[in-house]
């Protein structure tokens, strides 16, 4: 077989339609499996693990693995896209079906933009409270918090890539140097004996308790937690620290060599706003003779700059502005009412409008095309 041939024939074969049909019935079994695991592992695990992965190591077997979602939608991709470029035949009658074509590709990529631009979290405002960030849902953080000057913290953040036992990492910013031990995305501290004390556990809780690996909650309630040893530090706070990401908990407070203190928190990872937002007003209206809320909104007030723009949001109603959008999600009562809104960025929201677009625009013009046909022979048969 010549070299032109072989090409021809590799070709041909990624444009396969037999490709597309076991990728696609595949890519149905991945869909029943991660479905019926949510029920006992929650929804973002089941996610990262079964549709935002390239590989998935079915029931933790070593050396077994298996195509999860995003290899497979990787593959329907080429396919596709093979089959668009070499195999289509680009004549009139068939301009329709080739656009609508178009469209499905079109979808396809907004699916890998979002797939890799998305960022989902959300902001806590009191009545006139604001701010300019806001915390992701399922990426932690260990911040590093210097209170040293009086305008405005300095905070060093090493977010999940750092997240590996036993690599350890620092910043040329901070004089201190980080090895994590121990990192569990789930657990719960459990008492530790007495012979398990040493010299090398610092802090309290590191001191009091150890941490006991979980299963992911199947309401995605996870306590992050890692023992993590700290050097760097004033003589006799060198050692074993456990970092828990739960509010409620005392900051670890340490004292680097030069001198200058720090605060060390394990949190959910913050990402900043190209805007600040600003809480004027929270509404809740109730059901008649009830105590349970019929609906909420905030009344909010973006800054940007010298512009000042004030928004309602409510149900189905978001706030949109420069990639960013927020939702009225939930609240808390107390002195001052707290809305709870929650932000989605995604660089590929638009791709989706456009792929329908295209897809509708095809589907008319290939029925335009076909329509003298059918009338035709609609009248012979007639």
């Amino acid at each position: 077989m010549s070299q032109s041939s072989a090409s021809k024939f590799s070709i041909k074969s990624l444009a396969s339609a037999g490709i597309f049909y076991y990728a696609t019935l595949w890519l149905i079994v991945l869909v029943v499996i991660g479905t019926i695991a949510q029920k006992y592992s929650g929804l973002q695990f089941c996610l990262d693990k079964y549709f935002s992965s390239w590989w998935i190591q079915p029931l933790d077997m070593p050396f077994v693995v298996v195509p999860g979602g995003r290899l497979t939608m990787a593959i329907i991709m080429v396919n596709l896209t093979a089959k668009l470029i070499f195999s289509t035949k680009w004549k009139w009658k068939m301009i329709g079906i080739n656009i609508t074509h178009i469209g499905v590709m079109i979808l396809m990529i907004g699916g890998v933009v979002t797939a890799y631009t998305t960022i989902e979290g959300n902001v806590a405002l009191k009545e006139g409270e604001q701010a300019n960030q806001f915390s992701a849902f399922h990426e932690l953080e260990i911040a590093v918090i210097d209170r040293s000057s009086a305008d405005e913290d300095k905070v060093t953040a090493f977010s999940d890539g750092f997240f590996r036992v036993n690599e350890p990492f620092s910043a040329d910013s901070l004089p201190l140097k980080f090895n994590i031990l121990e990192y569990y995305p789930n657990c719960e501290p459990t008492a530790r004996k007495e012979s398990e004390v040493n010299d090398k556990l610092i802090n309290r809780a590191a001191q009091n308790f150890k941490l006991k690996a979980l299963t992911h909650d199947a309401k995605d309630q996870n306590l992050a937690g890692m023992m993590v040893d700290i050097s760097g530090l004033k003589e006799g706070q060198n050692g074993t620290y456990m970092l828990l990401n739960s509010p409620g908990l005392p900051r670890i407070s340490v004292t680097a060599e030069d001198g200058k203190e720090y605060e060390i928190i394990l949190q959910r990872r913050v990402y900043k706003l190209p805007f600040t937002i600003k809480l004027d007003t929270f509404t809740r209206e109730l059901h008649a003779g009830t105590s349970m809320a019929s609906a909420y909104s905030s009344m909010v007030e973006v800054i940007e700059g010298d512009t000042h723009e004030n928004v309602k949001i409510y149900m189905n109603h978001p706030l949109r502005r420069h990639g960013f959008t927020f939702y009225q999600a939930s609240f808390t009562q107390g002195e001052r009412n707290t809305s709870i809104l929650q932000v989605v960025y995604n660089d590929g929201e638009s791709l989706p409008y456009y792929a329908i677009i295209t897809i509708a625009l095809g589907l008319l013009l290939h029925l335009v095309i076909q329509l003298p046909r059918l009338i035709v022979a609609a009248k012979q048969k007639a």
